[in-house]
């Protein structure tokens, strides 16, 4: 008790040295608690706006069909499983690279031919912006996603060419009102998305009830791997003609995405190593500081009897309580920072949206608080300073006595 108190006075002695050689502390701590707060709210950013828009719980596609979510050849359509045994909900679609032109103007697309009772429970479109309405069965229309609808300056009730590459390789093109500008909030749909109706999709692709994705509900993305390993043992993924279509939970699907976000946490993890350097020679500077300060009164400690171990303990505590408490106030500051955008969001600008038009990538992000970063980066700080502390320390705990009583 005798060495923790004496630390705790130390440490007051020069509140103003004190308070400048915990900044870099606070700021490193706080940078690392809200930079991973951010990169897992980016986590479930891509996950949300994936698996509410394109994947579900698990997207299924032919077997030679392309993954890389860039290229979407119909010649790979097949007729897709009857799931035997599956109890979820499941949606069938087909996805082909389209063209849409309007008037003079014209703009690549993902078309997505859509069948309407199916979607409607799979994905939660009661979350989207839908201005209109959806086209109607029989009918020549299209609902547009809002970012490709401004490109081509097109509103509901103009009408619209879509460009498309049948089954058999034909180009085919017809003509149809747009009666939806359809928000889902993920960029890389809204910015590029022609929604048609299957049996639209049927004439203008003659795709002869051949599906190129099949989109599954199971009640959740942690259950999801499960499930789709018990569905493929059972055989319910094997199409009529004797093909396994491949299945993938959205976590793989967003795979890409989530590893980007892992080299996100080791650039954080440098730069707080960084600044987290840089305070420890803050840190060993302030000791040693007082380590010559308190000559006198370390000798006279010595001379009263306190052991050369307890004097270096003296030191070592002094420097885990200064990085323990810096570390305190920076987790504290990073933690409200992370819960205020975790409860509100960081809503992007139209301009960001449109610079990630590619991506999956919601247009609100929140933050993820994980008690995780918080303590890790709390023991950091401590054994930090502490590790700063051991030349101090054992300058002090080398004094002699009669010398340290007799100094200036």
């Amino acid at each position: 008790m005798l060495i923790l108190s004496l630390a705790l006075r130390n440490l007051f002695r020069n509140t103003r040295r004190t308070v400048i050689t915990s900044g870099a502390v606070v700021f490193g701590v706080a940078l690392q608690v809200l930079g991973w707060g951010l990169v897992d709210g980016l986590d479930d950013n891509f996950l949300r706006a994936v698996s509410t828009t394109t994947t579900g719980d698990i997207l299924l596609r032919p077997p030679d069909y392309p993954t890389d979510g860039l290229s979407y050849p119909l010649e790979e359509a097949q007729v897709p499983p009857a799931l035997k045994g599956f109890t979820g909900d499941a949606t069938s679609r087909v996805l082909f690279s389209a063209r849409v032109v309007h008037h003079a103007d014209a703009a690549h697309a993902i078309g997505i031919g859509y069948d309407p009772d199916g979607d409607y429970r799979v994905f939660p479109r009661e979350r989207w912006r839908v201005q209109g309405v959806w086209p109607d069965a029989g009918q020549a229309q299209v609902a547009l996603g809002d970012g490709l609808a401004r490109v081509l300056s097109v509103g509901v009730g103009d009408d619209v060419v879509v460009q498309g590459r049948t089954v058999d390789g034909a180009q085919n093109a017809l003509s149809y009102a747009v009666t939806a500008l359809v928000h889902t909030d993920n960029g890389q749909i809204d910015n590029s998305a022609a929604w048609l109706r299957m049996d639209a999709a049927e004439e203008l692709l003659q795709l002869s009830g051949r599906r190129t994705h099949l989109s599954l509900r199971v009640g959740g993305l942690q259950d999801a791997a499960k499930v789709r390993d018990e569905l493929a043992a059972s055989g319910a993924f094997t199409a009529p003609d004797g093909k396994v279509w491949v299945a993938r939970t959205t976590r793989e699907e967003a795979s890409d995405m989530l590893a980007i976000n892992d080299i996100r946490r080791r650039a954080i993890l440098m730069l707080v190593g960084v600044i987290m350097a840089i305070a420890a020679t803050g840190i060993a500077n302030t000791v040693i500081m007082a380590a010559y300060e308190r000559v006198r009164e370390i000798g006279t400690l010595l001379a009263l009897g306190m052991k050369r171990r307890e004097v270096s303990a003296l030191f070592l505590v002094e420097g885990a309580f200064l990085g323990f408490g810096a570390g305190l106030v920076g987790a504290t500051i990073g933690s409200l920072a992370v819960l205020h955008w975790q409860a509100n969001g960081i809503v992007l600008s139209d301009d960001m949206m449109k610079a990630n038009g590619s991506l999956p990538v919601s247009a609100v992000i929140y933050t993820h608080f994980n008690w995780a970063p918080v303590f890790g980066s709390l023991a950091f700080s401590a054994i930090i300073a502490t590790l700063a502390s051991v030349q101090p320390a054992r300058f002090a705990s080398g004094l002699n006595p009669a010398d340290a009583v007799r100094a200036d």
